[in-house]
């Protein structure tokens, strides 16, 4: 017979203006809206703290803060150092009561909803030690310890002193940096504290946030398997499903997609079950690498065709695979598919090719129109640049929006090879108007730079015949200087990039730019447009221009030809860039979201054929 948990106490920490009641508020509707029972408190210090004004100017002897540090009408310079130890007891009195209401109220509403309940404090025992800064050895401090040790996590949030001023900090209340030498001296003391970097974007701290609770519910989790020698849930039995229409083995995409796909499906193998559902000439499944792909017969009907019978066959595929979690990777050209209409189980958004706007400039059909729509049906996106998280955070309000860049293999940069290479590289899927081919050999032909331009890449037999014509048309002079060799292997993509002076990515449309990372992984600089998905590059080794000017990028391209002491410099700054990248820490991130989209406080759920519900918010 297992004994019943009580419910799990977590609190967040830190000093005013730090975020803690608004990160408290977004973690709530999180957990409730995946079923849990939650209760917050919002604890501003006890009866007296809520009552009296801050008198300022007033201080205990040789307290941090100067004059500027106040004390309330309570506090030893009003009453006498008595009565501010009284003062800490009815603080951390009031606290032990709030949360002893708080367990009544979150037990009885797990009896009625079902699982597991959660108690969320915007103030804990670190909170109260950082207040009234007790002697280590005193008893205000020895309670407010005892308290600590009921609370499963205490999130501590750490801004610099700057941020909480620009967000209202009075200085009435002391300086921040003598804040956070109590809050930090006390954190050392105190059990299971974890630190928040809340500098960054909310949703951010949310989901790490999240992540962590998570993390502390398993091990209690597993710790009380343990003393009622129960069996701990085998993750590995949890089901992921990866939907993609590009493939390695599609010649009409072997884009970037495939890959970090394939980047994906291997971490995400190491705790779960794994399918990826791909586009295929035949149908059919194999097993490799330990994860089953699944291909659709929808590459016979032609690129364009095939796209639409992916997107219309998506929904009815999940309604098949049993499946605890969906990530499906956007299609063109409404990318959507409504696939969470589909399915019960929580469904991600990958944003890798959400085109429908550049359709519509291309083709003028509002395919946005549709893509708008399905995207308010997701509440879990992930998207490659923070310039498309700021756009699909705006078409989905309710959606949380996370950005996951891709990653390269990491190697050692060649100092000899910075500065050198023989050619200028285009390198990516041959797509001539959404690549800016057409403008590549504008520009190319206008400013004639003193180096070769070479074309890799492979695409539709359509869009193949228009680039051949293109070169063929810009064919002038004894000896052809423009080649298009077609795709490259990954052998000889890599030789490639290691031979050429510098990458040109001419794209009116982009998600991320993968290609642009792999060159500068290798120490070369890359001209592109200054689009906002690719602004991510910048300081680091590249050289933009406004966007769909030819004759500057003709310019720039001449500049780059003829000047190898700036290569070779904005090539270091390149390789430098390209460390921060790297696929353990991307994939990762992959598997952290998956983790805390799967793995709930409460009992382990028999995956049904249409999944189990899970939302989010922002």
């Amino acid at each position: 017979m297992t004994t019943p948990r009580g419910p799990l106490l977590v609190a967040v920490s830190g000093p005013d203006g730090a975020g803690k009641s608004s990160l408290v508020g977004r973690l709530a509707a999180m957990l409730a809206e995946r079923g849990l029972t939650v209760v917050t408190l919002h604890c501003y210090g006890c009866f007296l703290c809520r009552r009296f004004p801050v008198p300022p100017r007033v201080k205990d002897a040789a307290e941090p803060g100067g004059d500027g540090w106040a004390r309330r009408a309570t506090d030893p310079q009003r009453g006498g150092s008595r009565l501010r130890r009284a003062h800490a007891f009815l603080d951390a009195g009031e606290l032990a009561a709030r949360i002893a209401v708080a367990g009544l109220r979150a037990r009885a509403g797990a009896r009625a909803r079902g699982g597991e309940a959660v108690i969320l404090t915007d103030r804990g025992p670190l909170d109260g030690l950082a207040k009234f800064d007790p002697p280590a050895g005193s008893g205000a401090a020895a309670v407010f310890r005892r308290i600590a040790g009921r609370y499963a996590l205490t999130l501590l949030v750490e801004t610099c002193s700057d941020t909480l001023r620009r967000r209202g900090w009075e200085e009435v209340a002391g300086p921040p940096a003598g804040w956070w030498a109590r809050y930090r001296n006390w954190s050392r003391r105190l059990p299971r504290i974890v630190r928040l970097d809340g500098e960054r974007s909310p949703s951010l701290v949310a989901g790490e946030a999240l992540d962590r609770m998570l993390d502390a519910a398993r091990e209690r989790d597993r710790a009380h398997a343990v003393r009622e020698d129960a069996p701990v849930p085998d993750r590995r039995l949890r089901h992921v499903v990866i939907s993609v229409y590009d493939d390695a083995e599609n010649p009409a995409y072997r884009g970037g997609g495939a890959l970090v796909v394939g980047k994906v499906a291997r971490r995400l193998a190491e705790d779960f079950r794994v399918t990826v559902v791909t586009a295929g000439r035949s149908g059919g499944t194999e097993e490799r690498d330990g994860i089953r792909y699944v291909r659709l017969p929808v590459c016979r009907a032609g690129p364009r065709a095939g796209q639409l019978l992916f997107l219309t066959l998506l929904p009815f595929v999940a309604r098949r695979v049993r499946h605890d979690l969906w990530l499906e990777s956007f299609t063109p050209p409404f990318s959507t598919s409504f696939l969470p209409l589909a399915t019960r189980a929580p469904v991600v958004g990958v944003d890798q090719g959400r085109s429908a706007e550049a359709l519509w400039r291309r083709y003028h059909i509002p395919f946005f129109l549709v893509e708008r729509l399905g995207l308010r049906c997701y509440r879990h996106i992930v998207v490659m640049n923070a310039a498309d998280g700021s756009v699909v955070r705006r078409l989905s309000p309710r959606a949380d929006v996370q950005v996951i860049a891709n990653g390269v293999e990491q190697r050692t940069l060649d100092e000899s090879g910075l500065g050198t290479g023989q050619f200028i590289l285009f390198l990516g899927r041959i797509d001539t108007w959404v690549k800016g081919l057409d403008l590549l050999l504008d520009a190319y032909d206008r400013a004639a730079p003193p180096l070769d331009l070479l074309l890799a890449g492979s695409g539709t037999p359509a869009e193949e015949r228009r680039l051949a014509a293109l070169v063929a048309a810009r064919g002038h002079g004894p000896r052809p200087r423009i080649h298009w060799v077609g795709y490259a292997e990954e052998e000889r993509k890599h030789q490639l990039l290691r031979d050429s002076a510098f990458l040109v990515m001419p794209s009116r449309h982009e998600t991320f730019g993968l290609v642009a990372l792999e060159g500068m992984s290798y120490g070369k600089p890359v001209l592109h447009f200054d689009l906002p998905a690719l602004r991510w590059m910048r300081d680091g080794g590249d050289v933009a221009v406004p966007p769909f000017d030819v004759a500057a990028f003709g310019r720039r391209m001449t500049e780059l030809a003829t000047d190898a002491a700036l290569r070779r410099r904005l090539g270091r700054r390149a390789g430098l860039a390209a460390q921060r990248y790297t696929w353990d820490e991307m994939t990762g991130r992959y598997l952290a979201l998956a983790h805390r989209l799967v793995d709930a406080p409460a009992a382990v759920r028999r995956p049904g054929r249409r999944g189990t519900p899970w939302l989010t918010t922002h």
